[in-house]
């Protein structure tokens, strides 16, 4: 029994020395860990980046590994695990470091989320990391609010705690601006709101109702809150001509704000137009209409009672941020001047991005039809049709020795059909765009994929100073596993990579890059006979013309060669529009298609799905490359310049490696009329 109770408390002995020298070990680790400090700033730019300064102090042992910077938007999308931004980095005791990660927007959607800098070791396993809230965020791209009220403090909420708005082409973070009487008429230049709310504007000037107006009719949001200061808020604003009266629960009910918010704790008032001047147009949740460029909205509760209320007063899982969001929205909507610019980008980007997806669909593409064929033929013929023909020879003793000669045979004749399908390296399709009145920068949009299951990475060639993941792929390709991402750009040195970790083979990847460009002799120029002529050192197989709200497509302009349009055939045309307004000033869906969907909708797609016509089909690729370059010039044009993009095969690498790439360049001039 002695011998026992001795045997266990030696074993426990040992388990608790084993314990203590564990916690040793981690507190030692910890400690070698602990003091790293992390920094990081967003830098001054007009480049089209976020350039994000990190700074990694180690105060510590001597450590090498890697730094990763990620952006999460909180908001629970894709783009939560979208790309990591990878630098490598040797971290000796006592040194401090600084490097520059360069984030490209058009790869980032919101800003309101946080950039998270994570140490990773040699295995990728976090060492440290540190959080960093809207970092992103940048004051000179935020929405102006300008609040008139006598309970400022009451309406701060209007800001939605940081969170962004959709407006033109992204989305933005609002900045709050306190106005009073004698700085209003100068503020109202910079604003894109103007907020009235629990403000007596009877108290305004002639001058300063004047203003208000002229500058809703130039493109501003006004939105007047109402409800128990209605009086005090609406009676000296008489342009707006708008009657008003307490409202009962139905006419509550017929704003909508009964799914939000407990209307039972506001005070809410119903609208009349008796002379049209809102043309009698009632949005979600408020009243309000186009006016001139800009829009007017009347809210029929209070802002100072909306702020007042709590958070169980927000019904069906919705909170003050969503309520402000909407009815901002509303505003948003309703006006022209976000839309001018805006609105092009939006169906250009989406459009850029479809086309891309096309490339690599050309006749030089995998068809898989004739070997699901020979596989089909093999598995009848050793089956019943080898059976019968023994039979008929009288031979079905010698099936056990025919099935399996049969079976090496039909391999053979399936893995020699199968050959021309093998992918021996990562394939890659480029498309660089360069615009040959801006001598500065070069984008290139590449589309990767790889027969193989494993992760793979793709130096960028020399003179690429950034890269990210294009917007729209990320839905689709992000996946967050044991602490890798999907899609990741690495930096070693001044060195650029590209790749992801794929779930199956032949997985798509889509990325951006940009360089500096080299300065180029020449240009498309336009002159009044519509003629092109190509002052280039390329020959463009396809190249299009935008004008006078037409898309023209030709083929052939050879360098140096002046083209006249009315004396040649053209190979597709379609009228266009650049932006799309109905009489009453706001944006809105209509049968005149932008450039980049008549491109895409009624050249590409009834091409690539014509299988009676393959000739056509056999320049898909390039016929796509200028799709994406007639996308990507049409949004930095005006409504009235003439584009011209030619498209040239066999441009500069993008990638290097071991990968096998397809690469196009779109070379374009933007003129004015």
């Amino acid at each position: 029994m002695k011998k026992q109770v001795k045997r266990y408390v030696s074993i426990l002995a040992i388990l608790l020395f084993a314990v203590l020298l564990g916690m040793a070990g981690q507190t030692v680790r910890a400690a070698e860990i602990a003091p790293i400090y992390i920094e990081a700033q967003v830098l001054p730019s007009d480049e089209p980046t976020y350039d994000v300064q990190v700074t990694v102090r180690n105060l510590g042992t001597d450590w090498e590994g890697t730094v990763r910077l990620k952006t999460e938007t909180g908001l629970g999308y894709g783009s939560d695990t979208d790309c990591a931004y990878d630098t490598a980095l040797s971290l000796p005791e006592g040194s401090t470091k600084q490097f520059t990660v360069r984030l490209p927007k058009d790869s980032i959607e919101r800003t309101d989320g946080y950039v998270r800098v994570t140490l990773l070791d040699s295995k990728m396993n976090s060492v440290a990391d540190k959080t960093f809230p809207k970092l992103l965020q940048d004051s000179r791209d935020a929405l102006s609010m300008g609040i008139l009220s006598d309970a400022y403090a009451s309406l701060t909420y209007l800001d939605m705690g940081g969170n962004e708005l959709y407006y033109g082409d992204r989305t933005r973070p609002i900045k709050l601006t306190q106005l009073q009487q004698g700085n209003l008429v100068p503020s109202l230049n910079g604003l894109a709101f103007l907020v009235i709310d629990s403000f007596n504007t009877q108290a305004l000037t002639d001058e300063e109702r004047t203003a208000i107006e002229s500058w809703v009719d130039k493109g501003g949001m006004l939105i007047v809150g109402t409800g128990s200061q209605a009086k005090n808020t609406l009676d000296g604003l008489p342009f707006l001509e708008i009657e008003y009266s307490e409202a009962d629960d139905t006419q509550v009910n017929d704003f909508g704000w009964d799914d939000f918010v407990d209307t039972s704790k506001l005070t809410m008032v119903e609208f009349s137009d008796p002379k049209d001047t809102l043309g009698g147009y009632y949005q979600y949740l408020q009243c309000g209409a186009p006016w001139g460029d800009g829009s007017v909205s009347l809210l029929p509760c209070a802002l100072t009672d909306l702020g007042a209320l709590d958070a169980d007063a927000y019904l069906n899982e919705g909170t003050q941020e969503s309520l402000v969001e909407r009815f901002l929205n509303n505003a948003v909507d309703m006006a022209k001047a976000p839309y001018q610019s805006g609105t092009a980008q939006y169906d250009t980007d989406y459009n850029l991005e479809r086309i891309f997806t096309i490339l690599g669909r050309g006749s030089n593409r995998l068809q898989f039809g004739g070997l699901k064929l020979l596989v089909v033929v093999y598995v009848i013929f050793v089956g019943p049709v080898l059976y019968l023909i023994l039979r008929a020879l009288k031979k079905r003793d010698l099936y056990w020795i025919a099935v399996p000669i049969a079976s090496l045979a039909g391999i053979f004749l399936i893995y020699w059909a199968g050959r021309g399908f093998e992918v021996a390296s990562t394939s890659v399709y480029s498309v660089s765009m360069e615009d040959l009145s801006d001598k500065e920068h070069v984008t290139t949009y590449l589309r990767c994929y790889d027969a193989g299951h494993t992760e793979w990475s793709l130096p960028l060639a020399d003179g690429y100073t950034y890269a990210g993941p294009m917007m729209g792929s990320r839905y689709y390709y992000s996946d967050e596993r044991e602490g890798n991402y999907y899609q990741r750009i690495q930096k070693e040195g001044e060195r650029f990579a590209v790749g992801i970790r794929p779930e199956k083979g032949f997985e798509d990847a889509y990325f951006m890059a940009g360089k500096a460009a080299q300065p180029h002799t020449g240009t498309l120029s336009w002159d009044g006979d519509k003629t092109v002529t190509n002052e280039t050192q390329w020959d463009f197989p396809y190249f299009a013309v935008i004008t006078d709200d037409s898309l023209l497509i030709y083929r052939n302009l050879a360098a140096g060669e002046r083209f006249s349009l009315a004396d040649s055939t053209c190979e597709y045309m379609e009228t266009v529009t650049r932006l799309r307004t109905n009489s009453k000033g706001y944006s809105y869906s209509s049968n005149s298609y932008m450039p980049a969907e008549a491109y895409y909708y009624g050249y590409l797609r009834e091409m690539m799905w014509d299988d009676d016509d393959k000739e056509a089909r056999k320049d898909i690729d390039i016929k796509a490359a200028l799709g994406m370059g007639i996308s990507y010039a049409c949004v930095r044009a005006q409504s009235d310049d003439v584009i011209i993009v030619g498209v040239t095969p066999d441009w500069n690498k993008a990638a290097e490696g071991g990968c096998s790439e397809v690469s196009y360049g779109c070379l374009y001039a933007i003129v004015e009329e």
